[in-house]
């Protein structure tokens, strides 16, 4: 799965979970982790776009 597929899964996700009917406690742990995958990711994509910018410029 592509990190920009990931993404958008995940961003479902987080928009789902309130309405899952999970425990509070469950939903909020779901809700962080996604919510800090979704940093990583946007974080690596970022990095990748400068370097590949970078590459593209020398």
């Amino acid at each position: 799965m592509s990190r920009t597929s990931a993404l958008i899964l995940l961003g479902v996700l987080i928009i789902l979970i309130p309405f899952s009917g999970l425990p509070i406690a469950l939903r909020t742990l779901l809700q962080e982790l996604c919510g800090v995958s979704v940093l990583g990711i946007a974080l690596m994509l970022r990095t990748h776009e400068v370097q590949r910018t970078e590459a593209a410029v020398e």
